[in-house]
């Protein structure tokens, strides 16, 4: 399916003609995350974390000194400014906080304070150069010292709730008193739970010590519960040091599957929209009927395989309707209604990309099958763009929100660099064009309700996709052969950045004329 913008000048003027416009205060944003972008972990003599196993066995590319953000974050934070940015998403490593340069270690080591320093020295780098950091405790990657497996017990949770409480505590203090700062006023506790043990125990896209629905399961609510964990000590810490309470979330990557996705936001909120415990099953399996009738109602792209991978989707759904309910989360919804807090999260984060997994189910290429490398699966830069499913799930996940904002955390188009070559993608989408069909969309879903008061895009530069260099995301794109040098262009030779800080120009003015030049 061929991308284009879908829309001409009538349906902008029937968006922004009344001089509908998004405020001074909507958060624009970027980011990138420690593993995939700092640099100086896995190699010998540096601190390693959970995908250390495979960066040695060479079933994963080495990060190397991946884009440098851990030294030229200035550069990226000044590109960010002149994109008209005001937030930058980062991400705190834990294996360089709590570091060891062994696989394995008979006790936890100590936490570094040299560690904390440097980030604390980043974020207030970052506000110094007007942007608000949003910051991501854990976004997949646990020291080595915990073994691969983290997430299956439970007893490790008492060590993530130790690490936030001393990152938190510990960066706070440093921002305060050496910079003179604000404590964070956003923490993302965990990123993508609902990927990541999926990642680990049902595709083995992520180093694991095996797969299974048991272990995924285990996965899923240790992950949620290290989610409440890192809420209740973040707001404790707050309100006992009578810092201004702060916002804290997690992010979903947005599926087409309600028990996938967005029944962790309905479990999290649950209380605070008044549902007892004993409604809760029968409040789900509602939601869950209308968030499917939603995605059904989405126009899909034609041709027998997208067909195909629809049918299996239904059968997922069907399947996941019998085997995930409301009790496959009992630990996680235990905890929840055994709180003094009613509310477990302060702002629904999402991470869109393409919410239908039929379309991502391929048949093997000759190419492929000559190799003895058959694939069933497309790669990121052959990823779906569908921007009216945007709106629609942004409308879905602002439905009796109770005051709770939403926020799009990630959201980015991948393109494709083989030895040092840019790749175009087989539909013709580049990023400019992307991002004028989906923020117009999102901007729709504003004008029409739905409560999103920011978008992060996905990401400042081109980082490591866990596991190869070779999938680009970035606004500006990087040279590794020439010392992860930044270029003014993406990737692909476009002017993403440039496109970008033109339509944030255009919709905050809400002049027509400029949005118009903007978005076509």
């Amino acid at each position: 399916m061929k991308f284009s913008i879908h829309y001409g000048s009538r349906e902008i003027e029937e968006t922004f003609g009344d001089g509908f416009r998004l405020g001074e205060e909507f958060c624009w944003g970027t980011g990138n995350s420690a593993y995939q972008a700092e640099g100086g972990l896995n190699g010998p003599g540096e601190p390693l974390n959970n995908w250390a196993p495979w960066e040695r066995s060479g079933k994963a590319a080495p990060t190397g000194m991946a884009t440098g953000f851990y030294h030229r974050y200035r550069e990226d934070f000044q590109n960010a400014r002149r994109i008209g940015l005001n937030h930058f998403r980062l991400g705190l490593e834990w294996a360089r906080i709590q570091p060891c340069a062994k696989m394995e270690s008979p006790s936890p080591p100590d936490f570094d304070p040299e560690a904390l320093e440097h980030y604390a020295r980043v974020l207030a780098t970052a506000r110094e150069l007007d942007l608000e950091p949003a910051v991501t405790l854990h976004h997949f990657t646990h020291p080595m010292w915990m073994g691969a497996d983290m997430w299956l017990d439970g007893d490790n949770l008492e060590l993530f709730e130790e690490y936030v409480r001393y990152v938190v505590t510990g960066i706070n203090e440093l921002l305060i008193e050496r910079y003179r700062q604000e404590p964070i006023g956003m923490w993302e506790t965990t990123n993508e739970p609902n990927i990541l043990a999926p990642s680990f125990y049902l595709a083995g896209a992520f180093p694991s010590g095996g797969t299974g629905i048991g272990r995924y399961g285990r996965a899923l609510n240790n992950l949620l519960l290290a989610h409440l964990a890192a809420y209740e000590n973040i707001h404790r810490i707050y309100r006992e040091r009578g810092w201004t309470r702060p916002v804290v979330t997690l992010a979903t990557v947005s599926f087409c599957f309600y028990w996938l996705d967005k029944v962790i936001f309905d479990i999290l909120l649950a209380r605070k929209r008044g549902v007892s415990r004993d409604e809760l099953p029968q409040y789900l399996d509602e939601r869950a009927t209308r968030f499917h009738g939603m995605a059904e109602g989405i126009p899909r792209p034609p041709g027998p395989g997208f067909k195909a991978g629809l049918y299996v989707e239904k059968a997922i759904r069907r399947g996941l309707g019998h085997m995930i309910k409301a009790s496959r989360f009992s630990p996680v919804i235990e905890r929840i209604y055994s709180s003094g807090l009613e509310q477990h999260l302060d702002l629904i984060a999402i991470d869109f990309y393409d919410p239908f997994p039929g379309h991502y189910i391929k048949l093997p290429d000759l190419e492929e099958i000559r190799r003895g490398r058959p694939r069933f699966y497309v790669q990121h830069w052959d990823w779906i763009q569908n921007p009216p499913a945007f709106r629609a799930f942004l409308k879905a996940y602002s439905q009796e929100n109770d005051g709770v904002p939403v926020h799009v955390f990630e959201h980015g188009l991948c393109n494709r660099v083989k030895n040092g070559r840019p790749i175009p993608r087989k539909d013709g989408a580049d990023r400019p064009a992307f991002l004028k069909a989906f923020l117009f969309e999102m901007a729709r879903a504003i004008k029409e309700g739905a409560p999103v008061e920011g978008y992060f895009h996905w990401s400042i530069t081109d980082n490591y996709e866990w596991g190869s260099f070779e999938p680009r995301f970035g606004l500006h794109g990087i040279d590794y052969e020439n010392g992860a040098k930044r270029s003014r262009l993406d990737s692909s030779g476009r002017d993403a950045a440039g496109a970008f800080r033109g339509i944030i120009e255009s919709m905050t003015s809400g002049s027509l004329e400029e949005i118009k030049k903007a978005l076509l």
